[in-house]
């Protein structure tokens, strides 16, 4: 059996570029479709030879482990908006052009992005030139207030007229009903700068989903949907209230507390939800094309039981050490996915500490209150 690599030189001749990923793909499915494995295996060294020499023997690469989707990825209607998603859409926090490019090369047609993730510009260059154009989100971080120069500078960095989804973050059911939101939507849309109206969710969710559903405007819905079991177990039935009026769920936050380099387990939890046709679609942000190459395949293939079986255990060996996201904390609790021994703990179980305020910045005179 082959040693890991040990040296910082050895893991970087292990790290995969955009050109292997998508070489080894490419190799690795004509291959298997005409020879079964033992050509499979040919045909990813023939795509990429340095991949595969440095691999342990008889064991695939990351990308060959892959269970990448043969053709298209498989779609799904958001809701009542009528447009046709993939499965796994990708999150522009932290995001790696060459990832994000690999990614839209592999079929994925939904992006959600922010002005505050500070990754606009990358979203852009990944999507330049390309036809059709990728279906957009775009979070309206200034909820509760108007903003033209906020929205059109976000426009302008994207460099696109107007995006699908205005996503407006809110964690209140106060918030939710309140129909500021849609006056303010509805002036978007007649400029033609956005087509439907959303909202994300990071606490408080399933009240505030549920707020949602009896306002009756918003078409997309996007909660945090943590691993936790509490944490699903809570929002199922509220995800079946969503379906049954035709809206679309964007599912976020669905690998929050799981070790970072627990791939197989990153891979079940994203299957297990995508299992749920509740779901529309996957959300990830995606830095790595191993990660990458995991949620494309969770968007192809069911959890078998032996791998529930794996992911529940790393959960319950987690517990006590991380939060989960689970959004059970308040705001001025919440972890955040970092681990903390013996702190606050949450309505999980789980430890919390109290996060540092973040301040909202200052608005231009474009901005005032809903």
């Amino acid at each position: 059996m082959s040693k890991e690599p040990t040296t910082e030189h050895d893991r970087d001749a292990r790290r995969l570029t955009r050109r292997d990923f998508l070489g080894v793909s490419a190799g690795a499915a004509g291959a298997a479709a005409t020879g079964g494995l033992g050509a499979l295996v040919t045909g990813c060294a023939s795509a990429d030879r340095r991949v595969t020499s440095l691999a342990p023997p008889r064991q695939a690469t990351p990308v060959e482990r892959a269970k990448a989707p043969v053709g298209p990825l498989p779609k799904r209607t958001l809701g009542r908006t009528g447009l046709k998603i993939t499965a796994f859409s990708m999150g522009a926090i932290g995001a790696n052009v060459d990832v994000f490019k690999a990614g839209l090369d592999r079929g994925v047609n939904f992006i959600h992005c922010a002005q505050g993730y500070g990754t606009l510009d990358r979203v852009a260059t990944a999507i330049a030139g390309r036809r059709p154009r990728p279906l957009l989100g775009l979070k309206y971080e200034r909820a509760g207030a108007v903003d033209w120069d906020h929205l059109n500078r976000s426009l302008e960095a994207l460099k696109v007229d107007h995006v699908e989804v205005l996503f407006f973050p809110l964690n209140t059911p106060e918030a939710a009903r309140d129909r500021a939101h849609l006056e303010f939507f509805n002036q978007v849309k007649r400029q033609k700068k956005a087509r439907f109206i959303g909202l994300t969710s990071h606490s408080n969710v399933a009240p505030t989903l549920q707020a949602a559903i009896a306002a009756g405007f918003w078409d997309v819905l996007m909660p945090s949907y943590p691993p936790s079991p509490q944490a699903r177990g809570a929002l199922r039935p509220v995800l079946e209230q969503a379906a049954k009026k035709k809206l679309g769920v964007v599912a976020m936050k669905t690998i929050g507390g799981i070790a970072p380099n627990a791939l197989a387990e990153m891979r079940t939890a994203a299957a297990q939800v995508l299992a749920d046709r509740t779901v529309t679609t996957l959300c990830k942000g995606v830095l790595t094309f191993e990660l990458l190459d995991a949620c494309l395949g969770a968007a192809t293939a069911k959890p078998t039981r032996a791998e529930s079986t794996a992911l529940r255990e790393h959960l319950v060996a987690r517990q006590g050490e991380t939060c989960f996201l689970c959004g059970g904390c308040p705001p001025s609790q919440h972890l955040r996915g970092r681990a903390r021994p013996r702190l606050l703990l949450c309505a999980d179980g789980m430890p919390a500490v109290r996060a540092r305020a973040v301040p909202r910045p200052a608005g231009g005179a474009a901005r005032r209150r809903l």
